[in-house]
């Protein structure tokens, strides 16, 4: 498998490995972040099956972190058994700021199989998705700036959110 870091991934033409693996606070502090080989498997399928559906339906989208290896997850506070430990989580935003983030949110919960999406500091936050072939579910969570999640439902995120 040829993952020259500027190739795109292969079922995923519009991600880079390189945005797979970007980290701003990995390049400022040294720290190597490549995954092994299944590490690598699990973000191809996290951006053919998660990633790339959501840019064919919204248009761009900014990973803002996709894998961690352990020292990075560590530095910045990631959670000890994160799904970016094992290449198998993005966190993303839209790009374009008519792009309703709760958009996205409905869009992955009726047509993608996913293992967590989590709206962090929702409603202007980030989306956490992560994509484990071995344990799919239907949950939603909100997390909020004190770190406290909250699992609801579609419709309670939708309602929230329309009523802000």
């Amino acid at each position: 498998m040829n993952r020259e870091l500027n190739n795109t991934v292969s079922g995923a033409s519009n991600f880079k490995y390189k945005e797979l693996i970007y980290s701003e606070y990995a390049i400022r502090n040294g720290i190597s972040n490549i995954p092994n080989e299944e590490q690598w498997q699990n973000l191809e399928k996290l951006a053919v099956n998660i990633l790339q559906p959501i840019r064919e339906t919204f248009g761009p989208i900014r990973i803002t972190s996709a894998f961690r290896n352990s020292k990075l997850n560590n530095e910045i506070g990631g959670a000890r058994n994160s799904y970016h430990l094992y290449g198998m989580a993005a966190d993303i935003e839209p790009v374009y700021p008519e792009v309703r983030f709760i958009d996205i949110v409905k869009f992955v919960y009726k047509n993608l199989n996913y293992s967590e999406l989590i709206t962090e500091h929702f409603p202007l936050g980030w989306l956490h998705i992560a994509y484990n072939d071995k344990n799919f579910t239907k949950d939603i969570k909100i997390k909020d700036n004190k770190h406290n999640y909250t699992t609801v439902t579609i419709e309670e995120l939708k309602d929230y959110y329309d009523n802000l």
